[in-house]
């Protein structure tokens, strides 16, 4: 045997184990190799709570819609078609800077008889006509409370609704559609808002169909 090939081989296998040594102990780049596998999950945070604040956020908006027009509307002894389209403007400036576009919202007086059966006495929606579900001499399109079901007595009711589309929905919906998950449209945020008429047994509509 050659003992030239013998040393030479040691010496290979030996900076061998010398550049592994080297390359194990060298922690240069680490940061940016962990940076790198971590982005990824901190984006997906990053999206998630910016899509759970602006929900939320407008969540507040739209409940604050159905209260403030709702109260509006009970301070009244008796409204028109004008009064009511200029009391719901107020849902533009507070759900300013949203866009209002999915936005609907629903005005109502609702009456229960001598068994607290609740009749929809007139109502207008945003679109400047008759909420379609909510037409006079039916029952309201929603379960109303019990409590607040008294005999020969009346109510205003306040419903908003807005469809809320997340932020990044179309990038989750291409993602959903590689991965076959279910896409995530549109949320929809509802509130309503009952109030007894202040100053009156009910609060009339001069114009309004069926009042």
């Amino acid at each position: 045997m050659n003992p030239g090939n013998k040393s030479g081989r040691v010496e290979r296998i030996s900076g061998a184990l010398q550049t592994l040594q080297q390359f194990w102990s060298d922690r240069r780049g680490v940061s940016a190799t962990e940076f790198a596998m971590l982005l990824p999950f901190m984006l997906l945070i990053l999206i998630g709570m910016a899509v759970v604040t602006g929900a939320l956020n407008q969540d507040r908006k739209i409940s604050r819609i159905a209260i403030s027009v709702t109260d509006l509307i009970a301070q009244a002894q008796t409204v028109n078609t004008s009064d009511l389209d200029s009391v719901m403007k107020v849902g533009d400036a507070i759900l300013a800077p949203y866009t209002t576009d999915d936005l609907d919202i629903v005005v109502a007086s609702v009456s229960f008889d001598d068994k607290g059966k609740a009749t929809v006495d007139w109502s207008r929606n945003n679109e400047k006509s008759t909420a379609s579900d909510w037409k006079p001499g039916s029952e309201p399109p929603i379960t109303l409370p019990e409590t607040i079901a008294k005999p020969n007595s009346s109510i205003v009711v306040g419903y908003t609704n807005l469809a809320y589309r997340p932020l990044f929905a179309e990038l989750y919906s291409q993602l959903a559609s590689v991965y076959k998950g279910d896409a995530i449209q549109t949320i929809n945020l509802s509130d309503t808002y009952y109030l007894r008429p202040r100053l009156t047994a009910r609060v009339d509509c001069e114009d309004c169909p069926g009042s």
